[in-house]
C-alpha cells in the first residue's frame, strides 16, 4: 500500500543507494583499509597487488549493493554474494575474507550512514552474509 511510511522507505533507500554510489571510492579505502589492519597475513599472502585488487573488489562490492538497496531487493546483493564467493574462491580467496569484507561494511555503513538509511542498507548486506552461509557445506 503506497502511504507515508512506504515512501519514507522508499526515499531513505534511494538516499542510502546514492550515499553508497557517491563515497563509494572512500567506502572502499576505508574497509580495504580495516579489513588489512584486522588481518594483517593478507598483505603477506596476496602482496601489494593483492591489496590493490581488495580494494577494487570493495568498489565493486559496493556498486553491486546499491542497486539492491534501491530496489529494495536483499535477493540481488545475496546473488552477487554468492558469485563472488565463488568466483573468488576458486581464486584461493576463502569464503572467510568475503564474509568479513560484508560484515566490515555493514559496520561502515552503521557508522557514516543515518540511520533510516543504514536501516535501508543493512538487509541487502545480510542477504549476503545469508547466501554466503546458506549453501549446505563447508566453505
Amino acid at each position: 500500500l503506497p502511504g507515508p511510511s512506504r515512501m519514507a522507505a522508499l526515499s531513505a533507500a534511494a538516499r542510502a543507494a546514492e550515499r553508497l554510489r557517491a563515497e563509494a571510492d572512500a567506502l572502499a579505502r576505508a574497509l580495504t583499509d580495516r579489513l588489512y589492519a584486522e588481518m594483517p597475513a593478507l598483505l603477506d599472502r596476496y602482496g601489494a597487488v593483492g591489496r590493490q585488487k581488495c580494494l577494487q573488489d570493495m568498489g565493486y562490492n559496493l556498486e553491486h549493493l546499491a542497486p539492491a538497496v534501491e530496489l529494495a531487493d536483499p535477493a540481488v546483493f545475496a546473488r552477487y554474494a554468492r558469485w563472488l564467493d565463488d568466483l573468488l574462491r576458486a581464486r584461493g580467496i576463502p569464503t572467510g575474507e568475503v564474509r568479513r569484507s560484508l560484515e566490515l561494511m555493514e559496520q561502515a555503513v552503521h557508522e557514516r550512514f543515518p540511520p533510516d538509511e543504514a536501516d535501508a542498507v543493512v538487509p541487502c548486506i545480510r542477504a549476503g552474509l545469508a547466501a554466503l552461509a546458506g549453501d549446505g557445506g563447508p566453505r
